[in-house]
């Protein structure tokens, strides 16, 4: 009993105040001290996880059955005297873990706790995207802003409904990847694919989840669970009115560009005649100005996506600017302004490119 309390002396965990199931956590660590006569202890950084292994092993403890699984995956080093073994995968909230020395025969062992997060607020739906209620019926995804972090789970896609003009749920319209922000604070949800192409198998046979005409209601329950394994504050529901669809390729040409004027800092404008998907965009798009720099500043999405403003951090300058647009912004159909988001591989035009749109500040 005296061998192994030192142990769990020895081997230390550090947990981030706040773990997050989707952060690597990189100071999430198990170490243990090095014998003077260990030949690791003259190393220093990386080792191979032969070597590593050689010494202890980490690995996921089942409360149930009282065993210990597979050793985990990840790299090994010696730093500051001491072998330290860091996962390649988060640490589970709330989940105990063992170390199990293997250069002793007797196989000392040691064990910790990872706390889970602590009580938070009630998390709600934020907001969805997109805000309109109006979108084509080749809609391609949604995106959901929760107000903390969610739990990660297959069955969201069998919770989160979309429900037709008859009432009926909409039979499986989502595809069933899980999408979401480093924070899991945002969950990208895709129809998919399949049902939303012409002429593939997936769409002919069950339809297309949305038709030109109908109107639909996006249901997300309050049984949904929070990383803190809590239910939603509240469910949350969204109109959504389906229009024809959208099958071309965006045109630039098509914006308007609202220039500021010099030696202010109003607010750089362009409106747009179709939503855009502001994430894609936010990514994709920068401001540079005369002498070849980006601009710094604060830009942000308007009225249903579909007006944009950029306020620079310092005064607009006398000269010539332009907007560098990548070429995966988007609509609300997955169009961009590379290509249209199908494409007929037998008459495929060259794709088009980063695009500059200028505009003069005066």
């Amino acid at each position: 009993m005296n061998m192994i309390i030192t142990m769990m002396a020895a081997l230390l965990i550090a947990v981030p105040p706040l773990f997050q199931p989707l952060d690597n956590s990189p100071g999430v660590e198990v170490r243990l001290p090095l014998d003077a006569s260990s030949p690791l202890k003259k190393k220093g950084g990386p080792v191979s996880n032969d070597d590593g292994e050689s010494v202890f092993v980490v690995g996921l403890f089942n409360d149930e059955t009282g065993k210990i699984g597979a050793p985990l995956f990840g790299k090994y080093l010696v730093r500051d005297g001491a072998l330290v073994f860091i996962s390649s995968q988060p640490f589970s909230l709330g989940k105990t873990y063992k170390a199990i020395r293997t250069d002793t025969k007797d196989k000392e062992v040691s064990q910790f706790k990872v706390p889970a997060l602590k009580a938070q607020d009630a998390v709600r739906v934020v907001k969805v995207y997109p805000t309109t209620d109006r979108m084509p019926a080749n809609l391609l995804k949604f995106t959901i802003v929760f107000s903390g972090p969610m739990r990660q789970s297959k069955t969201i896609f069998d919770a989160i409904e979309l429900v037709g003009p008859d009432g009926k749920s909409v039979d499986d319209p989502w595809r069933r990847t899980e999408l979401w922000n480093d924070n899991d604070t945002r969950l990208t949800l895709w129809f998919h694919p399949g049902r939303v192409k012409l002429g593939v198998n997936l769409r002919e046979q069950l339809g297309p989840p949305l038709e030109p005409g109908k109107t639909y209601t996006l249901k997300i329950p309050s049984e949904l669970l929070d990383a803190s394994g809590n239910k939603l504050a509240q469910g949350f529901e969204k109109k959504i009115i389906a229009g024809a669809e959208v099958r071309t390729r965006l045109d630039v040409n098509q914006w308007k560009i609202t220039p500021p004027i010099k030696q202010s800092k109003a607010a750089l404008a362009i409106n747009f005649p179709y939503v855009i998907d502001p994430y894609l965009f936010a990514r994709e798009v920068i401001v540079v100005g005369p002498t070849g720099k980006t601009i710094v500043g604060k830009a942000s999405m308007g009225l249903e996506e579909k007006v944009w403003q950029f306020v620079p951090d310092e005064a607009w300058q006398l000269g010539e600017y332009f907007i560098r647009i990548g070429s995966e912004v988007a609509d609300l159909a997955g169009n961009t302004i590379s290509r249209p988001f199908e494409v007929n591989l037998e008459t495929l035009e060259p794709l088009a490119g980063v695009q500059k749109l200028k505009f003069l500040v005066k």
